[in-house]
């Protein structure tokens, strides 16, 4: 009977350890993995206490998350999803949606969320909206409620809007009748939480939301994760790819804007960014698309000026040049042999100005001390991606060399570039991956000029020599234009 008593208090025992575990199996506290920018941010918590947001809180299930101007919040709502919360956005972290087998859901009331999910995790999560959840498996999305209107737009997987209702006794629910609608890449659905769900569309044919905004907004949040280290970079480096092949396919005039912002959000992935859309445009069969090179040059220089304009100092817009000339070399004699050459060239001309501009806007020093820098190092990198490029014969690379110091000295005028020595080093780094480019700074556009001058005083006859010397204008200590050298 002892026996007995001691297996029934265990299996009770038990039997309260699977309950308690089964009422908690679906609570999903999200976790705040990184803050970006000065602007507040504040937690309200269920109890109704506030406090302020830091790196690595936990917060639980409906509590409140609001941004002021100025900051983002990043939060993994659960394992493998990671929300960024825009600036001037509220959001409630949700329990469990039975009705859509979700384990995490948040609640966006006001503003924007950018939802990246890692495709390996199989997570089931997704953004309440006032029209119903936006929920999706693998995929890069955006959601925006600004008062009674709302947009969902999509640019890697697809996102299904289901219509939900709030229950008399809490909770929701399936609309009844209801019709999920589909959002896939490269599509929007927005309009009046008045209205049923709109029908998706494509990006370009989207009214109501700012195409280039919403896709700047996107990237950038895919491109800081992806140097946040840890699992959720590696997951994000891989959503890049997906990601600009959707905004160059999709939304090919706001691939520069695209660009730009993303790499001054991440500065140390603009080298992926530009990789990524030269790749995407290499293999877009859209009717009108724009060629490669277009795509690489204004890609290049974008990238450039965003990731330069964060930079303190030349060396630093210097290597910013260098990583993104060297990424869009290096990807067009990969994906577009054909046009390598000319997208060297372009590459370190479009770097070097990007970067120049970017960081002398920046820095407030003179055009001519960061161009001689990033000249070299722009030169050099584009060198550089074409000798890493698996297959490509010596003498292209040469050729490809060359092009790239031309490209260099016409945006760096105050910086010549040799570019018989970058095509020499070049073609030895074809198999070394290693190249190397000199650059000497020019003579100044003026020079000293002596003029001298007699007069005779008519009264005395005494005559008076005077010799004027005006010194030469060095170009680089002239003030620097706030937006182009």
């Amino acid at each position: 009977m002892r026996h007995l008593t001691k297996l029934l208090s265990f299996a009770s025992a038990g039997l309260l350890a699977v309950s308690l575990l089964a009422s908690g199996a679906f609570a999903r506290d999200a976790k705040i993995v990184k803050i970006v920018g000065g602007g507040a941010a504040t937690i309200t918590k269920a109890d109704g206490s506030k406090v302020a947001a830091t790196e690595n809180m936990i917060v639980g299930e409906n509590s409140i998350i609001e941004t002021a101007a100025g900051v983002e919040v990043y939060v993994e709502a659960t394992p493998g999803v990671v929300a960024t919360i825009k600036a001037n956005s509220k959001i409630k972290v949700e329990p469990a949606n039975a009705p859509l087998n979700l384990d995490a859901v948040l609640d966006l009331q006001q503003g924007n969320i950018v939802s990246q999910i890692d495709p390996k995790a199989k997570a089931k999560y997704g953004v309440r909206t006032p029209k119903g959840v936006a929920a999706a498996r693998g995929t890069v999305y955006t959601v925006s409620v600004n008062g009674n209107v709302y947009s969902v737009a999509t640019f890697s997987g697809a996102v299904t809007v289901t219509p939900m209702v709030v229950n008399p006794n809490g909770g929701y629910s399936i609309a009844p009748g209801a019709t999920a609608i589909q959002v896939g890449a490269g599509q929007a659905s927005s309009g009046s939480t008045n209205a049923p769900p709109a029908t998706a569309v494509a990006l370009s044919a989207a009214t109501g939301i700012n195409v280039a905004e919403v896709a700047a907004a996107a990237v950038s949040a895919v491109a800081v994760m992806s140097t946040s280290g840890g699992a959720n970079a590696t997951a994000a480096a891989a959503l890049m790819t997906a990601t600009m092949d959707t905004v160059v396919k999709s939304a090919p005039a706001a691939v520069a804007q695209v660009a730009q912002v993303a790499a001054a959000a991440a500065p140390s992935a603009a080298a992926s960014i530009v990789t990524a859309a030269i790749n995407a445009a290499a293999t877009n069969t859209n009717a009108g698309a724009a060629s490669v090179t277009t795509v690489a040059a204004a890609v290049t220089q974008a990238a450039a000026t965003g990731a330069a304009s964060n930079t303190t100092t030349p060396a630093q817009a210097a290597t910013v040049a260098q990583a993104v000339a060297q990424a869009a070399s290096n990807a067009a004699a990969t994906a577009a042999p054909g046009q390598a050459a000319q997208i060297a060239k372009d590459a370190a001309q479009n770097a070097t100005a990007g970067a120049t501009a970017g960081a002398a806007a920046k820095q407030g020093t003179n055009t001519a001390a960061v161009a001689s820098a990033v000249a070299q190092a722009a030169a050099n990198g584009a060198a550089q991606g074409a000798s890493a490029a698996a297959g490509v014969p010596q003498s292209a690379v040469a050729n490809i060399a060359t092009q790239a110091a031309s490209g260099a000295t016409t945006a760096a005028p105050a910086a010549t570039v040799n570019a018989s020595n970058v095509s020499s080093a070049a073609t030895a780094g074809n198999t070394s991956g290693v190249a190397t480019v000199q650059v000497t700074a020019p003579a100044p556009t003026t020079t000293t000029t002596t003029q001298t001058t007699t007069t005779t005083n008519t009264t005395t006859g005494q005559t008076t020599t005077t010799t004027t010397t005006t010194p030469a204008i060095d170009v680089g200590t002239l003030p620097v234009s706030g937006s182009r050298p």
